[in-house]
Order: structure tokens, then sequence, then C-alpha cells
């Protein structure tokens, strides 16, 4: 295949080489740039269509919110109203008086209420009171002290939300704003359990789903996954789709082997969660324009370079075609030809050159082949070796040995440890390491201190390895230790320094301690070493680095008592280490 490809190149002429190899060298940055600003504009669109579907989420979700609130201010019309408490509280010894406190104001108000909010299915008082139930406004408290939503009621003022598979309902208890008493005003029993029933038109409720979201799959969910309410018909798939995603982090994620971006929001004010899963499609379909587009201007550069190419190679080959006439002439016999040239590019120098050429030809053979041919040699540059991190394990590698063989332990260990050290600390790049390789990092680096310093200090180490599978920033211990022996066991008087390395894993944290016997850090210091660039502690840019990865609630904590030592502290949560990432 070669060489047919040579073999067809060679019988090319020069123009048409040169076109082609000036098309080819033109073409790799029209494509590079053209690949580069379809990916540029791609991402940008689907960053722009995620941000769109994520403010359509935070509209739903308030839309539910505000819906909620309606149906709470409802319930707190009925809880604190002064006279529905006192009908509640009274124990009425005339119906009469029960039936004109019922027709004349508990009928209307809440008639009123459901005027206003039309969309309500059932209001209903549950009452331990002993009057008689008056249709679907005052109920037997007995009706719901079976159901499981009334054993979870709590004793507070807000109103509580509840869903099952058919109904969703909002339920609280009266508070207890005064004394139970008989119709004569006597006490009475103020202990009476009074509950709030409000069923809603789960439609209505969330009926503002916004249109760019209808076509997706959208969830609600409770902190329990239950589901609150779907969209779509919630049939078996639906169902374990739903539990394939609720713990799963925002993002991209394959279902049923369609690539999804899971979008989440939570509804302010409850444990719920709203999920809406996009289509990948659904990002990029205008993915198809952005191609033509690049497309056309690749091909309009692609025309116009063709254009400037054929005019450059017509000039520089008119040249080489008028050397060649002339090569020609000479070889057939026309040696008193006087060849000039006034062009100043190699090819205008090779013209002078061969007439040159053909002028001491002509001298020669009128002064008898005087041969004076002068040979000139090439210097070869030497290949400059570029120093790449291979290039240094090499070398430690070969230093090791060399140490190895001079029965060097302790600098063959230090050799190893460096290499170590420096291995994890590239880390290829990245900035995200496993808790292992953190540690074999912390590992190399403290023996290294330990030789260097002639094992003036000790060192425990206390590691739970059940942590070493998760994720860290890299490189968030080694300035822990250094500030630990520079500010701490260096500077300690009396005694031998001692430094304590400990790994802790919480059910959701990961906790890693430094700490020292060293004369501690005086309190005025102590309050700037996180908040201020100090001279000697390079803290701050660690517990900066863990707050913009991880959150502003993790982070570096240090406690220190003078004359007793430093303990700081590193507390991130538990992350599963990513793919590729550190050795």
């Amino acid at each position: 295949m070669i060489a047919a490809i040579r073999h067809a190149v060679n019988r090319l002429r020069f123009r048409q080489k040169l076109v082609l190899s000036y098309l080819f060298i033109s073409l790799i940055p029209i494509l590079f740039l053209g690949t580069y600003s379809y990916n540029q504009s791609k991402h940008f669109l689907n960053n722009q269509a995620m941000d769109d579907f994520r403010s359509s989420a935070g509209i739903f979700a308030e839309s539910i919110r505000a819906n909620m609130d309606r149906y709470e201010t409802m319930a707190s019309l009925v809880l604190y109203n002064d006279i529905i408490q006192k009908i509640l509280s009274k124990r009425y010894l005339d119906l009469f008086n029960l039936y004109d406190d019922l027709t004349e104001f508990l009928n209307p108000y809440l008639n009123m209420l459901l005027n206003l909010n039309k969309d309500t299915l059932q209001l209903t008082i549950y009452t331990e009171n002993q009057m008689p139930e008056y249709g679907d406004y005052i109920n037997r408290i007995e009706r719901i002290e079976g159901l499981p939503w009334y054993a979870e009621l709590r004793n507070g003022n807000r109103p509580q939300w509840f869903h099952d598979p058919n109904q969703l309902f909002l339920a609280s208890r009266f508070p207890k704003l005064r004394p139970a008493g008989n119709a004569d005003g006597a006490a009475g029993s103020a202990g009476d359990d009074n509950v709030l029933y409000i069923r809603v038109n789960n439609r209505n409720l969330f009926a503002s789903l916004p249109d760019a979201m209808k076509d997706q799959l959208v969830f609600l969910v409770d902190v329990s996954g239950a589901t609150v309410y779907a969209n779509q018909t919630m049939d078996e798939q639906m169902t374990r789709t739903l539990a394939g995603i609720v713990n799963r982090p925002e993002g991209h994620l394959k279902i049923g082997g369609a690539d999804m971006i899971l979008i989440k929001q939570p509804v302010a004010a409850t444990d719920w969660l709203l999920y809406c899963l996009v289509p990948y499609r659904n990002l990029a379909q205008h993915s198809g324009s952005i191609v033509r587009a690049t497309l056309i201007v690749a091909g309009l550069c692609l025309l116009f370079l063709i254009v400037i190419i054929a005019v450059f190679a017509k000039s520089m080959i008119r040249q080489i075609y008028k050397l060649n006439n002339w090569m020609r002439r000479v070889e057939e016999g026309e040696l008193e030809l006087r060849i000039k040239s006034t062009s100043m590019d190699e090819i205008g120098e090779l013209t002078r050159r061969f007439g040159n050429m053909l002028q001491r030809i002509n001298e020669l053979i009128n002064e008898g082949y005087k041969n004076k041919i002068k040979q000139k040699e090439a210097e070869l540059s030497a290949l400059k070796s570029q120093i790449t991190p291979h290039f240094l394990y090499n070398t430690l590698s070969f230093i090791n040995w060399k140490a190895v063989k001079s029965d060097d332990l302790e600098l063959s260990r230090m050799v190893t440890s460096l290499s170590k050290f420096y291995r994890t600390a590239l880390n290829r790049g990245d900035n995200m390491i496993s808790v292992r390789d953190e540690i074999e990092n912390m590992k190399s680096y403290v023996d290294i201190v330990l030789m260097t310093s002639g094992h003036r200090f000790d060192v425990i180490c206390d590691l739970d390895e059940t942590g070493y599978g998760y994720g860290t920033i890299n490189l968030i211990l080694q300035p822990l230790i250094e500030n630990a022996v520079k500010h701490g066991i260096n500077k300690k008087t009396d005694g031998k320094g001692l430094l304590e390395i400990s790994l802790r894993v919480g059910e959701d944290t990961i906790e890693f301690s430094v700490r020292d016997n060293g004369p501690g850090i005086e309190p005025r210091l102590l309050g700037e070493l996180l908040t201020k660039p100090t001279a000697g502690y390079g803290l701050k840019n660690v517990d900066e680095r863990i707050k913009l990865v991880f959150g502003a609630e993790y982070g570096l904590l240090i406690d220190s008592e003078v004359g007793r030592g430093t303990c700081m502290r590193v507390v991130i949560p538990k992350q599963a280490m990513r793919s590729g990432g550190g050795e």
C-alpha cells in the first residue's frame, strides 16, 4: 500500500506535488481549528441548554412551593381562628347553641375558604370533642387514629404534608390557644386532640410544569425515595428507572444504554427533591447547524487557500520551467548560452549557479580541462534532550542502584523515598489522588525528613486502612508535616520530638490529623493562620484548596496549646476515587 502511494506520488509533476503538499499542510490547521470551534460551540450550546433546564426546574420548584404556601396559609386561617378554637374547646349542653355556631360561622367560613381555593378536594376537622359529626367539616377523630400518617403527625405550628399513591394532603394538630370549657364557661378538658385535614388536587398543585420540561422525565420524591409526583405514568420500567437515579449525583449518566443528563432541584422548606432526566440528544439538537456552519467556513477557507496556492505555485514553477528549458538546450549542445536571473529566491540562485557552472565548463574546455573542484562539508547540530519526569525517575533509579552496589543503604532508602514522593506528587498532572497514594507520599516525605535530620524525632502512624480507597486532594499532608517539623519539633528545646499522624474514617467524612509536641502557636498568630498569608506557614493555601474542591463546610482545623504542641486536622467528605486519578 505504501509502495503504491509512493509510486503514484513519484509519477506526479512537480507542480502537482507542490500544490498537494501545500494543500495538505493547510488542511491540518483548518481541520484543527474547525474541530476546536465545533467542540467549543457545541460545549457552549450544551451548557446553555443545561442552564435553561436548570432554570425551568427551579421555576417549577418555586411554583410548587408557592402552591404549597397557599394551602398552608389556608390551613393557618383555620388553625388560628379564635372562633373555631372556641367551638372545638366548648362542651355543648344545648344542641341549639352548637347548631347556631356551626351554621352561622363554621359552615360559611369553611365554604368561603373552599371557594377561594377551588382545587381543594376535602377540608375536615377531626376532633375528640363529643359534638356530633357535621358533614365533611366535623368528624370524629376515631376515623383517623389507625392511619399511619396520624401516628407521624407532630405537635407544632406548621402543617405537615403527606402523600400516598392516590392523594396528597396536609394535616396539622390544632395549637392549644385556649382551655376547654362548657357552655356556661366553666373549665373543661383542655386535652382534646383536634386535627385539620386538607386534601388537595395533585394535578392542580403541579400544573405549572414549564413547557421545556413537559417532554422530559420529571419526578418529585421525598427523603425516603417515595414518589410524590411524576409527569408520566409510573409503570414498572419507570419505577426501576426512578429507583436507580435517586442516589445518583447530578450530571451525565446512562439509562438503558441511552445517554441522559440528570438535574436535581430541592423544593424549599420540604424534604422533597425534584429530578429531571433530559436525553443528551436534546442538548445536542443544534449540533447539525454547527457542523454545517463549520463545514461552510472550512470550505470557504480551503477554496481561498487553493486559489492562493495555485497563484503561488504558478509563479514559482514558471522559473523552474525556464531553467528546465535552458538545461534542455545545453543538453542539445548550446554551450555558449548566457544564463542569468534577477530572482533572489532559491530557484533564482539555482539558475545563477547553473549559469556560472556553464560558464566555468566553457572556461575548462578553453583552458584544457583544468579541474579546480572544491568540496564543502556540512556540520550536524546536536539533538537537545528534554528532561522529563521519566528522565528524573531513571536518574534516581540509577543513583539507587549505585548506592545499593556501594552498600550505602541509607542513601538508597533516601533516593527510593524521594522517587516515591515525586511520583505521587506529580500524579500525572492530576489534582485528585487516592488516600492510599497520599499516605504513601506522606511516608516518603517523612522518611526523607527523618534521614536529613538525623532521626531527631519519633513518628507514630495510626492509619485506618478502610479509607485508602477514597479520593482526596493531592499534597495536603506534606505542608502540614513540614509545618509541624519546622515550626514545632525543630523549635522544641527539651526532650525528643514526637510526630503523630492519624487517619480516621467516619460515617460521611475522612479525617487526617498531624500532631506535634513542639512549643505550640501563640493565640495571636493562631487566629491568622487560615485568614492571612503568614510567613513560615503554608496552611492557608491547603485550607482554601479543600474548600474550593469539597465546599466551605470542610477544610483545615488547627488546635494549639502553648508549651504542649499543635494538632492540625483535615476534614474532607467521603468521595469515591475517579477512574484514572492517581496511582
